[in-house]
């Protein structure tokens, strides 16, 4: 049954965007708990600055592999079930059951999802988010301006319609979970994870 496959697929990619790769990866390389440090956040950056810029790489892969892979399956029934199954891994990271629902800011997840949907934008968008968060030094600043240039390029590229819906959201859901560094940035109080001439 129709309805049966895409029940098992969405459930299946929430528990797989839910994977905490930030606390299981740092926890095998350092033994803590990356939640008790930096940020506490369990997303890319604040584990680069923990555990270093590898590991922060590592996390990066595995958080966007979280996003791309159920993507990918749900592709092969429909463009309606891509969208759904990215979206519940994206969900999944933001709200892992697995960390009593405490998670990342899910632009690495986000980032595996428009890979699979629009390869090529989705490139965009990163070298976009790199160059701002070089720039500026604000890495939450160049994830926002990042994720909604994804979504504004599928709008004008045409893209099937519920791509856009589930990159639109996921854009509004990356700003929102990052609304405490904009107020950072604006108190003059925010880490800069960049810093130029060094």
């Amino acid at each position: 049954m129709v309805w049966l496959t895409w029940v098992v697929i969405i459930i299946l990619s929430y528990l797989l965007g839910a994977f905490p790769s930030a606390y299981i990866l740092v926890k095998l390389k350092n033994n803590i708990d990356i939640r008790h440090f930096g940020s506490g956040n369990v997303g890319t950056t604040n584990t680069a600055r923990v555990a270093g810029t590898g590991m922060g790489l590592a996390v990066f892969i595995a958080d966007a592999a979280k996003g791309a892979i159920p993507t990918l399956v749900g592709l092969q029934y429909s463009e309606w079930l891509a969208a759904a199954a990215g979206m519940a891994a994206f969900i999944g990271h933001l709200w892992p059951i697995w960390l009593s629902f405490q998670g990342g800011k899910g632009v690495a997840t986000g980032f595996g999802v428009g890979v699979i949907l629009a390869p090529w934008l989705a490139l965009i968008s990163l070298i976009t988010w790199l160059i701002i968060s070089i720039t500026t030094g604000y890495v939450s600043l160049g994830s926002c301006v990042g994720t909604v240039l994804l979504a504004l390029q599928m709008m004008i590229a045409g893209q099937p319609l519920p791509y856009i819906l589930a990159v639109t959201l996921m854009a509004a859901l990356v700003c929102w979970r990052h609304r405490s560094n904009f107020q950072s940035i604006r108190d003059g109080t925010e880490r800069k994870s960049f810093r130029r001439g060094k």
